[in-house]
């Protein structure tokens, strides 16, 4: 089972609803599929809390002791954690020498970067003796390290870790250009470490914790509750790139009378161009609405009508009970103001 991650691209030309605070025609109405990401992340994240804490108790009741003999023991440090020691080394020798640092404030600085005895300072030890006595590889330890530190971005960071179901425009420009927080496979990883743990140490005396029955129940719920859920969100993402397939045809204006001046998005179908006296909202001039409902002419979805204009899906269905009552397919066009939008040849010589 792996987690469902909603991808967010950087905007090259503004908001696909630049009157609204959200880049979906529902607005802030959450989709079932959406529901049901974060149904699977909550149960997901008690699991992964639980795991990681399992772990982390294992390693402390029966590795540390082996490794807390001797008093100087090396702490385990990952790969990356060395490799931006060394970045960070190197960042306040320049200062040093440039002079933009004294020996006493680079000092501290170096101080500051080692672990503090809050952050696992015996799991650190525990680590690098469960890598020298064969219980993990050095990758493994690496892996195993990154996994308990997204414990805490669960944690203690639960807003960014569910922070790419969103539809809100601040939001999504946000995610799009931060790496992703939430980690869909974590929790497979993590629960094949956990349930090795006993085979990796089984040359060590080890402590039996009852921790496991006292969650066991509750494990299974939320075990099963995964699976339930990840079945119906792969049957919920097939039926929405069904439909946004759908929506791409409907989206296709080519060859219609639309075009030019009479796009839907042309500025005096708004009142928001702010060169016809209306207020900044969004909403429809009388000729917006009669491009509006030339869509409807055309057999266009209120879906699709909201995506084109840029209204909300709310507008675009009261939009359709406008065009309804104004005739439907029989109704009489109204004449809209044309712009003439041919380039105009330059002045010479002035």
């Amino acid at each position: 089972m792996v987690g469902v991650t909603k991808s967010h691209r950087k905007r090259d030309f503004g908001r696909t609803f630049p009157n609204s605070r959200y880049d979906d025609p529902r607005g802030g109405r959450p989709s079932a599929l959406e529901r049901n990401v974060l149904r699977y992340r909550a149960a997901e994240a008690t699991l992964y809390l639980f795991y990681a804490e399992e772990v982390r108790g294992f390693m402390l009741a029966n590795v540390y002791p082996r490794a807390g003999k001797d008093p100087n023991a090396p702490f385990w440090e990952t790969t990356e954690e060395r490799r931006l020691r060394g970045v960070f080394g190197r960042i306040l020798s320049d200062a040093e020498l440039a002079g933009r640092l004294s020996p006493e404030d680079a000092q501290k600085l170096r101080h500051s970067q080692e672990h503090d005895p809050k952050e696992g300072k015996k799991l650190r030890k525990a680590f690098r003796f469960a890598v020298d006595a064969g219980m993990f590889t050095a990758e493994e330890a690496d892996e195993l390290v990154e996994l308990l530190s997204y414990r805490n971005d669960i944690a203690h960071r639960i807003h960014h870790v569910m922070s790419d179901v969103t539809r809100s425009y601040w939001t999504s420009e946000h995610v799009a250009f931060t790496a992703p927080t939430y980690k869909g496979d974590a929790l497979d990883r993590l629960r094949a470490y956990k349930d090795s743990l006993w085979t990796r140490a089984r040359a060590l005396l080890l402590t039996l914790s009852m921790d496991g029955l006292l969650f066991e129940t509750a494990e299974r719920i939320y075990e099963d509750e995964l699976k339930r859920l990840d079945r119906l969100i792969q049957i919920q993402i097939r039926s929405e790139q069904k439909r946004l397939k759908a929506i791409d045809a409907e989206l296709d204006l080519s060859g219609s009378e639309l075009i030019g001046d009479l796009h839907p998005r042309f500025p005096a179908n708004h009142y928001n161009n702010g060169s016809d006296g209306g207020p900044a909202t969004g909403h429809l001039t009388k000729r917006g609405v009669e491009i509006c409902y030339r869509l409807f002419d055309m057999g266009k979805s209120p879906l699709a009508v909201s995506y084109i204009m840029g209204m909300s899906l709310r507008a675009a269905r009261l939009r359709q009970n406008g065009w309804r009552d104004a005739g439907g397919p029989n109704r009489v066009k109204a004449e809209v103001e044309r712009y003439d939008l041919s380039p105009r040849p330059s002045k010479v010589g002035q």
